[in-house]
């Protein structure tokens, strides 16, 4: 099983907490499943540049700037992966710039559910405040995406709650580990409302354009085509999109 771990800051170093409570975590998680081969990646390893908002991955499906930095192979390696950790530290009260970078060119999956019953783990860290909403915003991402998202972890090095090195910090570390696993056997018990209200009101749209398109002899944006093609149209949830999903690739 690959669990590939994106570490969303620059340093790739022990002076990186955020690093090290990844690291924690995946040995957590191959202590529980012998068969887990883990790839943690920083930013600094595949940096991305930043979304200029052209649209092009929505009417086209492509992005103009993959062929110049590393975001089409950070892709490939999210889609291919069969569990994904998302680790950031928290910058100025919410995730780090590279993470919003990763999340801004992945925009058009929320579109077209890229990471449907994809389970995932999202972990924040930081000094001493921040961490929960963090964690909130990165998981809400990575929900309408279609992810599974099985836990999630705000840490921190002082203060109340999670507190790195504590018992509580560890209990709770130890818990989404067991329940990364189980979200991989059981999606669609981890997939959120909020992302089956993200899939309701899409398709809704998605039909009405369509609709208004073929009326006006109009061809419809990649994001539409796509979405038809997966066979979302026709599915009443995202529950029933995955279960239709699961006995496809099976």
């Amino acid at each position: 099983m690959k669990i590939l771990a994106l570490v969303f800051a620059a340093r790739r170093d022990e002076t990186s907490k955020t690093l090290q409570m990844t690291k924690e975590l995946c040995g957590m998680i191959g202590r529980r499943c012998e068969d887990a081969a883990f790839e943690i990646l920083t930013m600094s390893e595949l940096p991305v540049q930043a979304c200029v908002g052209c649209k092009t991955c929505f009417l086209e499906g492509f992005c103009p700037q993959d062929g110049e930095d590393g975001m089409a192979e950070l892709r490939r390696k999210v889609i291919d992966c069969d569990a994904l950790i998302a680790a950031t530290p928290v910058y100025m009260c919410s995730v780090s710039g590279w993470c919003k970078i990763f999340l801004d060119r992945c925009a058009r999956w929320c579109h077209v559910f890229e990471l449907l019953g994809k389970p995932g783990l999202v972990l924040s860290v930081t000094g001493a405040s921040g961490a929960e909403r963090a964690a909130d915003y990165l998981s809400e991402c990575l929900e309408v995406m279609g992810c599974a998202v099985a836990a999630r972890l705000p840490l921190q090095k002082l203060g109340e709650g999670l507190v790195i090195g504590g018992e509580e910090a560890r209990t709770a570390m130890e818990s989404a580990a067991e329940a990364l696993l189980d979200a991989v056997e059981h999606p669609e018990q981890y997939l959120s409302e909020r992302a089956e209200t993200q899939f309701r009101g899409i398709r809704q749209n998605y039909r009405s354009l369509e609709t208004f398109r073929l009326l006006m002899g109009q061809s419809c944006s990649d994001e539409i085509n796509t979405f038809r093609e997966r066979g979302l149209m026709g599915c009443a949830s995202l529950r029933e999109a995955l279960q239709k999903k699961g006995k496809t690739e099976s």
